[in-house]
């Protein structure tokens, strides 16, 4: 083959490659341009057509029937089972092996071990199960399960008004901890990580650059912002607001808030324990667990 001819040869088969390169990606554009895929009506269902006699048949095919007692008060969601969402006016038990995709709304939720979904919101009460996995709780209480004698909680201190209005500030550099059966009355903020000793109470808002620790029967009045984690060994009260860049793991027999005064946990992952209560609010950004 002549040279002239091998020449033109390499630059047709060189322009067709370049043209293919840069034209592969942009075929899907063009395509949508000229043959728009997102104007074509949707399909419907057979036997579909606008009426509300057959928009009620086609809401009974995609929901389950449910008996008469259910639709009045309680609305049991089956392990096996999966729906989008759930929003029942009366009590709803969620079973082990149960999905719900979406939402979960209700009077009264009963989680027996199941994954919950995103969010969940009742009217009066959350009861988790051990094995319950969450992501938003919300409700006036949410309560883990009870293990031996339930005894009623109450709340064992209370911040006065002289005392909200002339708390002092302070701020550690390092490290500080709260002696055991000590009582502080100061907002605080730590620099390094926190320790309330056994029985103690502080009283005032926290900051804490590090991790937070609550030992057996420590109780703080007031908000707690962590950077780090929050770990309450068992038996502590904390009246205000509990946030952790990290974990929060409330151990048993904690309290967060009170029933007339709302509180929140909030955290990348939360753990809770047995008879662990929270009036208000659990949001997790990656997931939460009762153990």
């Amino acid at each position: 083959m002549e040279p002239d001819a091998m020449r033109s040869l390499w630059v047709v088969l060189w322009f067709g490659a370049t043209v293919l390169v840069l034209g592969l990606p942009l075929w899907p554009a063009w395509r949508e341009m000229h043959h728009p895929s997102d104007v074509k009506p949707l399909p419907l269902p057979s036997g579909v057509a606008i009426g509300g006699a057959n928009l009620q048949r086609q809401g009974a095919e995609l929901w389950p029937p449910f008996d008469d007692s259910q639709a009045a008060d309680e609305l049991i969601v089956h392990g096996g089972d999966r729906r989008h969402e759930v929003d029942h006016p009366g009590d709803v038990i969620v079973e082990a092996g149960a999905q719900i995709d979406s939402v979960l709304r209700a009077r009264r939720v009963h989680c027996d071990g199941a994954r919950l979904p995103r969010t969940v919101h009742a009217t009066t009460a959350i009861d988790l199960g051990a094995g319950s996995r969450f992501h938003t709780l919300s409700a006036p209480v949410i309560r883990t399960a009870v293990r031996g004698e339930d005894r009623q909680r109450e709340d064992r201190v209370e911040l006065s008004y002289a005392e909200a209005l002339n708390r002092p500030r302070h701020c550690h550099a390092g490290d500080f901890e709260l002696p055991a059966s000590t009582t502080l009355v100061a907002d605080l903020v730590v620099q390094g990580s926190l320790t309330l000793g056994q029985d103690s109470i502080h009283m005032g808002n926290v900051k804490v650059h590090g991790d937070a620790e609550l030992l057996a029967g420590a109780a703080l009045v007031g908000a707690l912002f962590v950077q780090g984690s929050v770990h309450c060994h068992g038996n502590n009260r904390l009246s205000g607001p509990v946030a952790a860049g990290k974990r929060v793991w409330l151990g048993p027999d904690c309290v967060v808030g009170r029933a007339d005064a709302k509180a929140s946990v909030s955290a990348w992952d939360v753990r809770l324990d047995h008879d662990v209560t929270v009036f208000g609010r659990i949001a997790c950004v990656e997931a939460g667990e009762t153990l």
